[in-house]
């Protein structure tokens, strides 16, 4: 029987939107009043920031297989992450220093914070600066390629290594998930974080850090040269996250699946489609 859990795919659309639209408002800010960040040039990725982000990617495979150092350690990149977003954010309408000691209050709050709902608040900012600032440093083609290339990686990865489910299942172990957890009732909001990682696959599903911020930093370097072309794949990417939902909700077998793939085809046809337009 065909279902369409309608209920489900508001909060994962909710959450997903308006990282889309926090990462847009910031690139806007960002680029169009000041071609870049203030203090310095717009900045741009370089083949050595490429070789630091495979190192530390690598270090995060390495920590998921040794469970009593996972905990601290997820914990603490996750926080690094979610400050060095909310920084950016808070950037565009507070001038340095006050921006950085607001993303300071708002990481130990989320630090404190037991349930989904600021777990899920401190991914919205995290992911929405961080996707900005990747945004603006690519262009579309990298953009186009990363959406590509780490699409396929996906499917290998869940699918057939299965070493990303290994990951987020250490990475849900830890307390430290990056990514979104959804509740499929509105009062899971409200659950404690405990009952979360509990509740994952019966109760929760997780949208990946992956899944969402790749998308925005494609839709960001694009933002750069159209901002209607920008909006136009936001949408498509929603259309994406809609199939996504379709066929995890339909699965006969509740299981991992790569949730990146149909959200990165149905971005490139946004794309294609508003280069039509």
């Amino acid at each position: 029987m065909f279902k369409l859990g309608f209920s489900l795919f508001i909060k994962e659309v909710i959450l997903f939107g308006l990282t889309l639209g926090l990462g847009l408002y910031t690139v806007r800010y960002y680029y169009f009043y000041f071609g870049g960040f203030p203090g310095g040039e717009a900045v741009k990725f370089t083949w050595a920031d490429l070789a630091v982000l495979l190192i530390v990617l690598g270090a995060v495979f390495f920590i998921a297989r040794h469970k009593r150092v996972a905990r601290f350690s997820f914990k603490i990149f996750l926080i690094l992450v979610i400050f060095s977003g909310t920084q950016v954010v808070l950037g565009t309408f507070l001038p340095s220093p006050w921006n950085l000691a607001l993303a300071l209050i708002f990481v130990l709050i989320f630090s404190g914070g037991r349930n989904v709902l600021s777990h899920n608040l401190g991914i919205i900012f995290g992911i929405g600066g961080i996707g900005a600032v990747f945004g603006l440093s690519i262009s579309v083609e990298v953009g186009l390629v990363l959406l590509v290339v780490l699409s396929l990686y996906d499917i290998v990865a869940v699918y057939v290594t299965k070493h990303m489910v290994s990951l987020a299942r250490s990475m849900v172990e830890s307390g430290s998930v990056f990514g979104f957890l959804i509740p499929f009732e509105f009062k899971g909001f409200l659950y404690g974080k405990d009952q979360a990682k509990a509740g994952v696959g019966e109760n929760f599903m997780i949208l990946g850090s992956g899944d969402i911020s790749l998308p925005l930093i494609f839709i960001s370097s694009l933002a750069k040269i159209s901002l209607a072309s920008a909006f136009v794949t936001a949408g498509f990417s929603l259309l994406g996250l809609f199939v996504t939902h379709i066929l995890f909700i339909n699965q006969r077998q509740r299981r991992a699946m790569a949730a990146l793939p149909p959200i990165a085809t149905l971005t490139i046809i946004g794309y294609l489609v508003s280069q039509l337009l």
